[in-house]
């Protein structure tokens, strides 16, 4: 086959097919990696990949408003062959494993030959997105050209913190941990204490245990100084979320003891109180409601006493699963405070909802009397304090039928 025919056909079978598309809207390219790249090869273009599932909401926002946008459609267009992957159909789990997708929606831009250059996720606004996909097209802000740069001289931080800054955009921050780590393995600690370093740590460094770790806990105020003490919170209340975020989420109960010992290491209240949350979703979990109970007695007051929100998301727990009047009087208690510092609707109902279980329909009555007037002055159906006075009241009227005589 002549040269020129060969380009020609390559114009004709990867190109010509998406030129019918209307220029309002972006060429969304499922035909596969492979077929993808013999596009770009013929465009002379990078890839731009979008991976998504059908579940996804994020997936399906970003399609219906960024990637609508007139100016993106027409950046993308012009700059990018723009392909997308669905991780719902056959044949999906080679690109996964590839390029190692862990989360969705997923952008990748690869060069014709698939190499990655640049990678972000999320469902980014049209600001945001266009400010990655033009980032991605300078081949000094890419991946292959950062991470070299950082490997010409591993001590250079000033390096190392643009490559994880790229990197982070796309990746887990425990993907990061070896990368910082290895850096700050070769520093003394009266090296430590910089800017630079400091947007090291906070960009690439999530292991509580470690040493670099351990060290901005214990000289947290020297990096207070050079930041703020709110971004070195931030910093680590994240981390803190990072690694017991997940352990809650799939119910491992065995890891969770040994990943709360290691976030109780940053002593502070703020992440004490982060930690009863955790303890409080962690036994909800596990259905174990003696120590939910526990737990909730011991430190509802030090933590979330001024927040009614929090107070009636615990009595409720309580409540349901709670036979004992000890139990049921003390989150009547709570209830009550809440009510106290916010008057609401389904504050009165709850408080009402303790009083049944505890078996005292005289006061249940009153207090969904009140739930009832609550809602009415709202202008609210108050169905829920309808349906409840209608329990009580059939309650009431079952206790005030005299006991059967037993016959001689």
């Amino acid at each position: 086959m002549k040269p020129h025919f060969t380009t020609f056909f390559l114009f004709f079978l990867f190109v010509l097919p998406f030129s019918a598309y209307a220029q309002d809207s972006i060429r969304f390219d499922e035909s596969g990696l492979e077929s993808v790249m013999q596009r770009a090869k013929v465009e002379k273009k990078p890839i731009f990949y979008m991976a998504y599932a059908d579940w996804c909401p994020h997936c399906k926002n970003i399609k219906a408003t960024t990637l609508k946008d007139p100016e993106v459609v027409s950046f993308m267009n012009a700059n990018y062959v723009f392909a997308g992957l669905n991780f719902e159909k056959p044949g999906s789990e080679d690109f996964k494993t590839k390029y190692n997708v862990k989360t969705f929606p997923t952008f990748l831009v690869l060069d014709e030959n698939g190499q990655e250059l640049a990678r972000f996720t999320g469902e980014l606004k049209k600001d945001k997105f266009l400010s990655e996909v033009k980032l991605a097209l300078n081949p000094k802000q890419q991946l292959p050209y950062l991470k070299a740069e950082y490997e010409k001289d591993k001590t250079n931080g000033l390096n190392l913190m643009r490559y994880l800054v790229a990197l982070k955009k796309g990746k887990d921050r425990n993907e990061l941990n070896p990368i910082a780590h290895e850096y700050f393995e070769k520093l003394t600690d009266d090296k430590i204490v910089n800017e630079v370093n400091w947007k090291i740590f906070t960009n690439g460094v999530s292991d509580i245990a470690s040493r670099e770790y351990q060290f901005v806990i214990t000289n947290q105020q020297a990096f207070a100084e050079i930041t703020s003490q709110k971004r070195v919170n931030d910093k680590f209340k994240n981390s803190v979320m990072e690694l017991l975020k997940p352990v809650v989420k799939t119910n491992d109960v065995a890891n969770y003891k040994k990943q709360r010992a290691i976030a109780k290491t940053i002593n502070s209240t703020m992440i004490d109180s982060l930690l009863f949350q955790y303890d409080l979703d962690h036994y909800e979990f596990n259905s174990n409601w003696n120590e939910y109970k526990k737990v909730a007695a011991a430190h509802i007051k030090k933590y979330v006493w001024n927040s009614p929100k929090e107070i009636k998301s615990i009595v409720l727990n309580v409540m349901r699963n709670s036979t004992d009047a000890a139990s049921l009087n003390q989150s009547l208690s709570w209830i009550k405070h809440s009510n106290e510092l916010e008057e609401s609707y389904d504050g009165i109902l709850l408080e009402a909802r303790v009083y049944r279980k505890l078996n005292n329909i005289p006061i249940a009555i009153t207090i969904t009397k009140k739930a009832k007037a609550f809602s009415t002055q709202m202008g609210w159906d108050g169905k829920e304090a309808d349906k409840l006075l209608t329990d009580l009241l059939e309650r009431k009227k079952i206790a005030a039928k005299p006991a059967a005589k037993t016959k001689k």
